[in-house]
């Protein structure tokens, strides 16, 4: 018989890359929108990171009934970032614009694994905390639920990271490329 509670969470990380074409930045940013990964609402993004939950639960009966002995959860992340060779006709205004985005889009994804990556610890906790149940089927269906409204909340929270950085994203980058230029000025 299984006399602890445990959790088990295997996190996989995969990165794929679009090429996005051009000489200018306005060819570039014209490349993000069309090349990009189609997200929800048919629109095209600079980057994307898809985030998968799979639960798979071992219970064990007692006395009390049935309780939940060892979560086994995985979180499966594929992040899509832009890849850009310049070409001999890029200007060094341009790359260094492209430099500054590129690390911004990816800094971006990496808080949207970061927030996928808190909620598969909350959900961990969340499921061993579940009180016994008199069977193990109706265990289930409570831990079901309480993932699928849980999955849910992890959503709304990538949702709202999403709209706050819509409303600081354009400044953040000037800050940024300015402190770049002029890094990068003789």
């Amino acid at each position: 018989m299984f006399t602890g509670s445990a959790h088990a969470a295997e996190i996989t990380e995969r990165t794929t890359y679009f090429m996005v074409r051009g000489a200018t930045f306005a060819e570039l940013d014209r490349a993000l929108g069309t090349n990009g990964p189609l997200l929800g609402g048919g629109e095209r993004h600079a980057g994307a990171t898809k985030v998968t939950f799979t639960r798979d639960l071992q219970f064990d009966i007692q006395k009390t009934g049935c309780r939940i002995a060892r979560t086994n959860l995985r979180l499966d992340l594929v992040t899509t970032l832009p890849r850009w060779n310049a070409p001999r006709g890029a200007d060094a205004r341009t790359r260094t614009m492209w430099k500054v985005l590129q690390r911004d889009i990816a800094e971006h994804e990496a808080k949207h694994s970061t927030i996928a990556k808190n909620w598969l610890d909350l959900m961990n906790r969340e499921l061993l905390a579940l009180p016994p149940e008199p069977s193990c089927a109706r265990l289930e269906v409570k831990a079901a639920h309480l993932s699928q409204q849980m999955q849910m909340a992890h959503a709304k929270e990538q949702n709202g990271f999403d709209r706050a950085e819509t409303r600081v994203v354009d400044s953040r980058l000037n800050a940024k490329l300015a402190a770049a230029t002029k890094r990068a000025a003789p």
